[in-house]
C-alpha cells in the first residue's frame, strides 16, 4: 500500500479497516515526514453523535509525551479527550468533564487523590491472591473445552471480576454490567449508543445509590466519602466517574490480553523464548505487547493558546490527536520498533498507560491482572492457538479485536 501524508483520515472508521489493524504503516509515513500534521474532518460523518472539526497528529514519541505532561497548553477539560467537538453539547461536555479524563489539574489531581491510594502498588500487593484465583478459575473453565471465542469469554472475564470487586457491583450482575460497557463503548459503530449511555448511566446510578449507606473499602466507597474542595461530591458527579471507568477500566486489559496471546501465536521463535522461562520473561513480554499493540489508539487535547512545534503552528482551541500507537514505534526510541522482541531491554518505555498527570491510574493493577491470568494461562495451556484470524474492531479509538476464535490443548492431552 502506497501511503503520503493525508492518505488516511485517521477519523474514519473506513479508512482503519484497510489496514485490517492500527494503521501503523501510516504512522510510520507521518513521523517521517510529517510528525505534526493537520487531519481534516472527515466526510461523511456518523449523524448519530458530534461532529469532528479535524485535528493536528502528533506521530513522535517526543512530541506525544510532551503534549501529555503540558496541560496548561494541551487541554483535557477545554473540548474533552474525545475527537468529536464537544463543546457543542454542554451536556456532553460537562457529562466529559465529571470523569477522570476531561479535567486538567488542579482538578484533576484532587479527584485522582480520592482513589489513588487504594492502587498503590502495596495495596495491588495486596490485591493479588483474589487475582491470582479468580484467574486460575478462569483458566480451568478453559481445561474443558475444545474451542473458545477468546477475547469476551475469556480475556474480559478477569478485569470484570475485578472492576466489580473495587466499584461494589454484585458479581451477578458483572455480565449484564459488561453488556452495557461495551455497547457504550461502540459508539463509532453504533447509531443508538446515545440510548446505550443512557442505559449504563441509569444502571450505575442505582449501583451508586444502594451502595451510598453501604460500608466497604471499595474505589466507589472513596468517591462518596471523599470530598474536593471541602464538598462531597454529587450522586451525578460519581456516577458519571464511574461511567467513564466503566468503558476505559476492561477495555485496555481485555484488549491486551487478547493481543498477547495472538502475538504469541503469530511469532513461535517468540513464544518458544517465553515458555523456557515464564515467570522470568513474561513481566517484559507484557511491556513488549503493551509497545507493539497498545489497547488505545490515541486522547485528544485542545490547544489554549498557539503553539509553535517542529516549525508548525497549532492554532488556539485546535483538537491535538495523541498518537500512542505511533510514539511506541518511534524509530528514535526503539530499534527495529516493527519487530515483536519480548527480550527489548526498553520495552518498558512504551506509553501505553500514558505519561504525565493523565498516567493510567490502574496501571500497577492491570499489569499485575496481566501477570497473573497470563501465566496461569500458559502454565496449564502451553499449547494453545488460533483457530482462525481474529477480527480487528477497526476503531478510531480502541486498538482491540471484537473476535478471536482458540483451540485450546491441555497439556494432559498431548
Amino acid at each position: 500500500m502506497s501511503l503520503q501524508p493525508g492518505a488516511v483520515n485517521l477519523a474514519k472508521q473506513d479508512d482503519i479497516a484497510r489496514f485490517g489493524a492500527a494503521p501503523y504503516e501510516y504512522f510510520e509515513v507521518l513521523r517521517q515526514q510529517a510528525p505534526v500534521f493537520w487531519n481534516p474532518p472527515p466526510e461523511p460523518q456518523n449523524p448519530g453523535y458530534l461532529p469532528c472539526p479535524g485535528f493536528w497528529v502528533l506521530s513522535k514519541y517526543e512530541d506525544v509525551a510532551l503534549a501529555s505532561k503540558d496541560h496548561e497548553r494541551f487541554s483535557a477539560w477545554e473540548n474533552s479527550v474525545l475527537w468529536t467537538n464537544v463543546r457543542e453539547d454542554p451536556a456532553e461536555l460537562a457529562a466529559q468533564r465529571a470523569g477522570l479524563l476531561g479535567m486538567d489539574p488542579p482538578q484533576h489531581t484532587q479527584f485522582r487523590r480520592l482513589i489513588q491510594p487504594g492502587l498503590t502498588p502495596r495495596k495491588v500487593a495486596d490485591l493479588e491472591p483474589f487475582i491470582r484465583g479468580h484467574a486460575q478459575e478462569v483458566v480451568a473453565e478453559l481445561t474443558e473445552k475444545d474451542q473458545v471465542e477468546f477475547v469476551f469469554d475469556v480475556a474480559a472475564e478477569l478485569p470484570m471480576i475485578l472492576l466489580c470487586q473495587l466499584m461494589g457491583v454484585p458479581q451477578d450482575q458483572r455480565h449484564e454490567y459488561m453488556r452495557l460497557g461495551n455497547k457504550a463503548a461502540s459508539f463509532e459503530h453504533n447509531p443508538e449508543f446515545q440510548n446505550d449511555i443512557l442505559e449504563l448511566y441509569l444502571f450505575l446510578d442505582e449501583v451508586v445509590k444502594s451502595r451510598r449507606d453501604a460500608l466497604g473499602d471499595t474505589m466507589l466507597s472513596k468517591y462518596l466519602d471523599g470530598e474536593v474542595d471541602g464538598r462531597h461530591l454529587t450522586r451525578d458527579e460519581i456516577t458519571q466517574f464511574f461511567l467513564t471507568l466503566s468503558i476505559a477500566g476492561h477495555e485496555t486489559t481485555r484488549n491486551t490480553t487478547a493481543h498477547f496471546v495472538r502475538l504469541m501465536d503469530e511469532h513461535p521463535d517468540q513464544k518458544a523464548l517465553l515458555l523456557e522461562d515464564l515467570d522470568g520473561r513474561l513481566p517484559n513480554a507484557i511491556e513488549e505487547v503493551l509497545r507493539h499493540s497498545p489497547p488505545v489508539m490515541q486522547f485528544c487535547r485542545t490547544a489554549t493558546c498557539d503553539i509553535e512545534l517542529r516549525g508548525v503552528t497549532i492554532p488556539k482551541d485546535d483538537k491535538v490527536y495523541l498518537s500512542y500507537v505511533s510514539a511506541n514505534r518511534d524509530e528514535e526510541v526503539f530499534d527495529d520498533p516493527n519487530r515483536f522482541d519480548i527480550a527489548r531491554p526498553n520495552a518498558d518505555l512504551h506509553l501505553a498507560f500514558g505519561t504525565g498527570p493523565h498516567f493510567c491510574l490502574g496501571a500497577s493493577l492491570a499489569r499485575t491482572q496481566l501477570r497473573c491470568v497470563l501465566g496461569e494461562l500458559y502454565r496449564r495451556l502451553p499449547h494453545i492457538e488460533l483457530a482462525g484470524p481474529p477480527t480487528p474492531m477497526n476503531s478510531v479509538w480502541f486498538n482491540g479485536l471484537n473476535a478471536m476464535p482458540l483451540n485450546v490443548c491441555p497439556v494432559s492431552s498431548k
